[in-house]
């Protein structure tokens, strides 16, 4: 992911920044969770254990300092809340960031590389944009762009770990997971089952 951390670096979007991590955890501070006191307090907590650690974790969040009216941040936040939508489904994605139309992501991913059969290039971890004032008179064309580019810009990072993880497992077989474990190497369980039966030690310098 150090692409799509130097990306964000390097091209600071204007309209809303940008909170990312590799792991699913929640970006924003839910005040029922956080509320030792609150009657929901372990409801709360225990959906969000219980929530799925797959796709996209993402939220569109506004402060106060926005704008004094509720009614304004609220439709601040549907306006990057659509883009996010719109440039996910544009590239192949639902909304949770799980790849449903793969030849929609093969046209722009085929000449870097970034398709690979078997490994569908799902989204992950958590993405907060937090809106900031230039979008309330921004054109929704221009916050669909700098949207757009941070999607990119994940999906590009998603490939490209991925590609590592292939290249990684051709140069040292052994990395890649052991699917069935060869006679001469049974499992810690089916060797102290063999032992029992056989009434020694695996060890013979320890008899």
């Amino acid at each position: 992911m150090k692409s799509l951390f130097s990306f964000i670096a390097r091209n600071r979007p204007k309209t809303f920044t940008v909170s990312y991590s590799p792991d699913y955890k929640n970006l924003i501070i839910n005040h029922v969770a956080s509320d030792l006191s609150h009657p929901l307090h372990e409801t709360q907590k225990r959906r969000q254990r219980e929530r799925k650690k797959e796709g996209l974790w993402w939220h569109a969040t506004t402060g106060v300092d926005l704008n004094k009216s509720s009614c304004v941040r609220a439709w601040a936040r549907r306006r990057l809340r659509n883009a996010i939508k719109e440039e996910l489904k544009l590239r192949g994605y639902n909304e949770n960031g799980i790849l449903v139309q793969p030849k929609a992501t093969s046209d722009r991913a085929n000449s870097t590389g970034l398709l690979h059969v078997g490994k569908p290039l799902n989204l992950m971890g958590s993405l907060r944009l937090h809106v900031q004032s230039p979008l309330l008179p921004a054109k929704y064309a221009d916050i669909r762009a700098e949207t757009g580019d941070i999607i990119g810009a994940l999906i590009h990072a998603v490939g490209s770990d991925t590609t590592r993880t292939r290249t990684e497992e051709q140069k040292h077989p052994s990395l890649k997971p052991m699917q069935n474990r060869p006679p001469w190497n049974p499992r810690v369980e089916a060797q102290r089952s063999q032992v029992r039966r056989m009434g020694r030690s695996p060890n013979p310098r320890a008899a």
